[in-house]
């Protein structure tokens, strides 16, 4: 399940590790999907907690639920690098939805726990696919599909715009951007590719380079003008 974490640090004394308290550690890891945290909350005799996407605790990040671990992840960090470690409670709800407080040595953080439930295992499956056919990592489909969004919202005002110059008042430019704001890039650009050839027609491209006529001249004057050539290339070998 996909875990959306909103975090907010706390301003005030910071709270060490208090015998009797629930425990936490965070640490940092890299694998081979890459750099992320493991924040992992004491349970009853184990270990439950997140995996989060990237280096730090942002304002808001992307966790997974971790498998169970056990409760030697406490005092041992393996191959990982230990963040921070300390006490937490649950200022409201649990870890299926509510506000989770770490207490941890170096900073206290308030963290919002939300479960993202409409994105399903097969949407993950399907972007990750994704980014193996465009041969990009799967956190770069984010840019990518940005980058589609400008690309069609302007390839739609460039085709209403033609519609405008060549329709007028019989273009619907509203009926137009409903139907297209649906439609894939490719398919935006084979209608602007239409509107495209029409306004050519209508409105000819002015030629990169006009042919200027020759300057016309008689034998003599090629004879020369030739002659003159030969002797300026004479005296200065």
């Amino acid at each position: 399940m996909l875990i959306r974490l909103e975090c907010e640090r706390v301003a005030g004394e910071r709270a060490g590790l208090d015998v009797g308290e629930r425990r936490f550690v965070l640490h940092r890891h890299r694998d081979e999907a890459g750099a992320h945290l493991d924040l992992r909350l004491e349970q009853d005799g184990y270990l439950m907690g997140f995996r989060v996407d990237g280096a730090s605790l942002g304002e808001c990040v992307w966790a997974t639920v971790k498998t169970p671990h056990p409760v030697s992840w406490l005092s041992e960090n393996g191959d990982a690098h230990r963040e921070d470690g300390g006490t937490y409670y649950w200022e409201s709800g649990d870890a299926d939805g509510g506000c989770l407080v770490l207490c941890g040595v170096r900073d206290t953080v308030r963290v919002s726990v939300t479960p993202v439930e409409d994105v399903s295992a097969g949407a993950l499956a399907g972007l990750r696919a994704a980014a193996e056919e465009l041969g990009v990592a799967l956190g770069e489909l984010a840019g990518l599909a940005e980058d589609g969004r400008v690309a069609r919202e302007r390839a739609i005002a460039r085709f209403c715009g033609l519609g405008r110059e060549l329709d007028g008042d019989a273009f619907d430019d509203g009926l137009w951007r409903k139907t297209l704001a649906g439609e894939r890039l490719g398919v935006v650009q084979q209608y602007l590719h239409g509107l495209e050839l029409r306004f050519d027609r209508k409105y000819p491209p002015t030629p990169v380079s006009v042919p200027a006529a020759l300057e016309e001249a008689g034998d003599e004057a090629c004879s020369d003008r030739a002659m003159g050539v030969f002797r300026q290339l004479t005296v200065e070998s």
